[in-house]
């Protein structure tokens, strides 16, 4: 994950908490997995993650000693006294992949791009829904939309719109996507979508969806009322009009999941990527409103927040 997405995801609601240190307690048992936790930042997510985690490891029977580290160094854990490493966003997977060579890694909190090969610890947890996912939840939020504007630049977001382009024919909707290439073309490329498209699908991106870029995209939302699905509640917050987002205790589980098939020696590889099975939303219902658009009770009544 490149610093541009790293920002925005800070943006979006990855605040930081002071946590790590030690997570579980006692000394090592024959039996017990020594597992090395390693996080880019200390955040409500990560934190959320790593008990998830431990919850998972241990319902299904499996003792661990799990230590929680910064990426950038400290506290002492090597190769050698390590059975699993779990990196948390691409820094530390690119941490893992250098420091801790030969030891079974799982990345989480990483993005679909850079859980690449190149991007470190593999396979991952993205943090991306589905195609599938996300075209399902703009039908039900928004049933009268059917051209899905969709802005991107880089390769592996290509990939992603034409496979959404695909699924969106089986579901009645027209994908309207643009690249771009430089943030200078963002202006113009929102302006046509006004015309074109229904709604603006928010696709992670680095170089579209940026703290830089945030403010546009939201301003031309609302002054041409084309909603606006954001990337997390700190969107909504902004002034999108609904955003999906992680349960992500539930993807700690996935993870433990993971690493218990990585660690009984299922054929895992690089890039094998697990997506988030449980989804939340947030929504902005006076951003609704002034699109003059009604979000139907029993989905108000689902929301994990609610911004007026």
């Amino acid at each position: 994950m490149r610093v541009g997405l790293l920002r925005c995801l800070a943006l979006v609601g990855l605040h930081f908490l002071t946590v790590p240190g030690l997570v579980g307690q006692g000394s090592r048992t024959p039996d017990a997995v020594r597992i090395t936790v390693l996080q880019g930042s200390a955040t409500p997510a990560s934190h959320q993650l790593v008990e998830g985690f431990r919850r998972r490891f241990e319902q299904v029977g499996r003792r661990s000693i799990v230590t929680v580290l910064p990426a950038d160094g400290g506290g002492g854990s090597t190769a050698a006294s390590t059975d699993l490493v779990i990196a948390l966003g691409a820094r530390a997977a690119s941490v893992a992949a250098r420091e801790y060579r030969g030891v079974p890694a799982i990345g989480a909190l990483v993005t679909r791009e850079s859980a690449a090969p190149s991007g470190g610890a593999s396979p991952s947890v993205v943090l991306e829904f589905t195609p599938e996912v996300e075209l399902d939840w703009v039908r039900r939020m928004l049933p009268q939309a059917r051209r899905i504007g969709v802005l991107y630049s880089s390769d592996a977001n290509a990939r992603l719109v034409a496979r959404a382009r695909e699924i969106g024919r089986s579901m009645g909707l027209e994908i309207v996507a643009r690249r771009i290439a430089n943030p200078s073309e963002i202006p113009a490329a929102l302006n046509g979508m006004a015309g074109d498209a229904d709604v603006l699908w928010g696709l992670a991106d680095d170089l579209v969806l940026t703290p830089e870029t945030a403010r546009a995209v939201l301003l031309s939302s609302l002054r041409t009322r084309l909603p606006f699905v954001g990337l997390s509640s700190q969107w909504v917050r902004a002034g999108a009009v609904y955003a999906l987002d992680r349960d992500y205790a539930d993807m700690g589980a996935q993870t433990a999941d993971l690493a218990v098939r990585l660690l009984d020696g299922a054929p895992l590889r690089a890039g094998d990527a697990v997506t988030p099975r449980k989804v939340v939303y947030s929504l902005n219902l006076r951003s609704a409103a002034l699109m003059r658009l009604t979000i139907p009770d029993n989905l108000q009544r689902g929301a994990s927040e609610i911004f007026r």
